[in-house]
């Protein structure tokens, strides 16, 4: 993790965008802004992220197959993983898979002889079914895109919900009970468990922490909620975001409310190309004058997140990103 010095200059005009909080309400932004919806489209294209999914259930069949209540042996399903974080979930449960995503991030070694089979939000459809799978496993966030490619196919489908941490724990449990390997899914779940009550006694006897969360997508920024999944770990750490009554994941930002809350914390995560969105994001302060009275900036409390345990979706990495924040916000 990265901390930029005190000494950063502000400068670049940050346009205001004037949106209401309580009402989760957006209006016009320019400049270092975008709108939401642009901003986390682009993201979701080069991830496996869940920003929208509360209404959809954990892992729901959603194709023309009859959903099969009993579970199977792993050896016995032919399994296609169109997501890089249900790839790594299926892995620790050792289900085998012929069919994973095309990615730049590192996959497991399991995983290296299996088919390629395009962008998680592309998929190719003739190569998944040239693979003759028994189960496709997508994330909740990709449905209303591929659902009825996939139910063109025929082909039994499951959405696993990663938008928050308890999302992620149902997707393992519910993993674990359709492939037949819930004692891994289980152990997986209590190794989550020890962490969290480690996690809280640290937590217990300090003074929750005002943060704020800027998302950086490129050149774009945007300020994330509690309802994004970096806010909700920050939430479960005893943080408080200054966006925690927005209805919304991602909102664009709004200088004149961002300086009246003046959090303790900023907090910086980047996707979509990490690298140049984390150099706009220091040129954003180096030239931007408007955030010299942040106390947070004045402090040198202003933070990049790592990519790989803070991003857009929940993965296995989740309660080391929480231990990372408790070191973040509780150690001097």
């Amino acid at each position: 993790m990265k901390k930029f010095k005190t000494s950063l200059i502000l400068g670049l005009t940050i346009a205001i965008g004037l949106f209401t909080v309580a009402c989760g309400k957006e209006k016009n932004s320019t400049d270092a802004t975008t709108s939401p919806t642009k901003v986390v489209n682009e993201a979701e294209s080069n991830s496996d992220t869940s920003n929208e999914s509360n209404d959809t259930n954990n892992a729901g069949n959603e194709n023309g197959s009859e959903t099969n209540n009993e579970s199977e042996q792993t050896s016995d399903v032919r399994v296609v993983a169109s997501s890089v974080a249900v790839v790594q979930i299926l892995d620790v449960l050792g289900v085998p898979m012929v069919g994973v995503p095309t990615s730049s991030y590192e996959l497991p070694e399991s995983v290296a002889n299996a088919e390629r089979i395009g962008s998680a939000m592309s998929p190719d459809m003739e190569i998944i079914a040239s693979l003759t799978p028994d189960v496709i496993v997508s994330v909740d966030s990709l449905s209303s895109d591929l659902k009825e490619q996939f139910k063109n196919l025929n082909i039994e489908t499951t959405f696993v919900n990663l938008s928050s941490y308890d999302g992620l724990k149902e997707a393992i449990k519910d993993l674990g009970s359709r492939f037949g390997v819930e004692e891994k899914a289980n152990e997986l779940l209590s190794s989550f468990e020890e962490k969290e009550a480690s996690i809280s006694d640290k937590i217990s006897n300090n003074e929750s922490k005002s943060v704020l969360i800027i998302f950086g997508a490129g050149q774009n920024f945007m300020v994330a909620s509690e309802s994004s999944y970096v806010g909700d770990l920050a939430k479960r750490v005893g943080a408080t975001n200054i966006l925690e009554s927005s209805a919304i994941s991602f909102s664009p930002i709004d200088m004149e409310y961002l300086a009246d809350k003046n959090p303790e914390y900023i907090l910086f995560m980047s996707h979509a190309n990490p690298e140049e969105s984390l150099a706009a994001f220091e040129k954003e302060f180096e030239t931007n004058k408007a955030w010299q009275n942040f106390d947070a900036v004045k402090n040198g409390k202003v933070i990049a997140l790592e990519p790989e345990y803070f991003g857009m979706s929940a993965n296995l990495l989740a309660v080391d990103a929480m231990e990372k924040l408790v070191d973040i916000l509780y150690t001097e």
